[in-house]
């Protein structure tokens, strides 16, 4: 989708929070991605403010055993200043985030535990998920290539050559799209001004010095003017694409039978958290994590849930157990991390 940059700024101005993410006309992704560019920006600004008033932010915790109001970070960053203030080095700091376990108070794990499931940005779950997405994108135009014989190097064999690298190198020049290009750089973001700017300025601009000419994907669209050449994201046509676009994540509960008609249907890799349908599917991984059995508030859930998270990077993807009614099974706890991450959760 290109839009004009008056319409990308009413857009950022008007998106406050996850709950606007349902706007019609707007892919949900394209969404989600200029909110969390709004709130990295936020952090930005508010995080060196947040830094020089450490003592502050001790003494309030000290006697209210809360944030002050004025913090303006997002929760993980929230939760990062406090423990800064409270004399923590960054290694517990780090320590802690994977483990909240670690925290020396129950009112210190509270927060850590409610940071690490609400915060879309900076959570290990959002970095994962941040990391899914942009490996999403790239499989699109691995498959693409791949099913046209087109022959490319990616990162990992131009390492070793060069000390910047595209998502997608040809020795040879390939016509795409009527163009020849030597380089295809794959982007799970939306191609704002400013991003784009900083992104030609440190990326693409070196790789027409090093390679010649190529081609950007944005996958959430781009604002009108932008001085590159960017293929459309709708000119891959794959369903891979659709679930990087509408980030729709499904559940279902049943019999291993149901579940494998159900992931036919909606064309669906299953992650089973205990529906025993790992024999009877083959896009199907289990992840003992997530089962009833394991709380929430355990480093086993919050591993199990980046395993998840990882299955996204695969595409479309779909939560099965055996209770039918996701109200009275585990899938209600997976969906509302999931709905806190920005995906929308169908429950079928």
């Amino acid at each position: 989708m290109i839009i004009e940059v008056s319409e990308f700024q009413r857009i950022r101005k008007e998106l406050k929070s996850l709950r606007d993410l349902s706007r019609p006309g707007y892919p949900r992704g394209m969404l989600f991605t200029i909110l969390s560019q709004k709130r990295v920006d936020a952090v930005k600004r508010y995080y060196p403010q947040a830094v020089d008033k450490l003592d502050e932010i001790a003494s309030y915790w000290n006697e209210n055993g809360s944030f002050p109001p004025w913090l303006r970070l997002t929760p993980v960053m929230r939760v990062r200043v406090l423990l800064k203030a409270l004399g923590y080095s960054k290694a517990e700091t780090g320590r802690i985030l994977k483990d909240p376990g670690r925290a020396e108070s129950d009112r210190i794990e509270e927060e850590v535990w409610r940071a690490l499931f609400t915060d879309f940005i900076y959570s290990p779950l959002a970095v994962k998920h941040q990391f899914a997405r942009g490996k999403l994108g790239e499989e699109i135009i691995r498959r693409w290539l791949e099913e046209r014989g087109i022959e490319y190097r990616d990162e990992k064999d131009l390492r070793k050559e060069f000390d910047k690298t595209p998502d997608f190198y040809f020795d040879e020049l390939v016509d795409i799209a009527g163009k020849e290009v030597k380089w295809i750089e794959s982007k799970a973001l939306f191609g704002d001004p400013r991003t784009h700017w900083l992104y030609d300025k440190k990326q693409f601009s070196r790789y027409e010095e090093m390679f010649g000419e190529g081609y950007v994907v944005y996958w959430f669209g781009w604002v009108k003017g932008l001085n590159r050449s960017i293929l459309p994201y709708d000119f891959f046509s794959s369903p891979l694409r659709n679930a990087l676009l509408d980030m729709r994540v499904y559940t279902a509960g049943g019999s291993p039978k149901r579940i494998a008609e159900l992931a036919e249907k909606l064309d669906a890799f299953v992650v089973d958290i205990g529906c025993d349908a790992e024999d009877e599917i083959e896009r199907c991984v289990y992840i003992e994590e997530l089962e009833p059995e394991k709380p929430m508030r355990s480093k086993e859930f919050l591993d199990g849930m980046c395993r998840l998270i990882d299955c996204y990077s695969k595409g479309r993807i779909l939560i099965a157990s055996r209770e039918k009614d996701w109200k009275k099974s585990h899938r209600r706890h997976v969906a509302w991390v999931l709905r806190n991450l920005g995906f929308d959760v169908i429950h079928v």
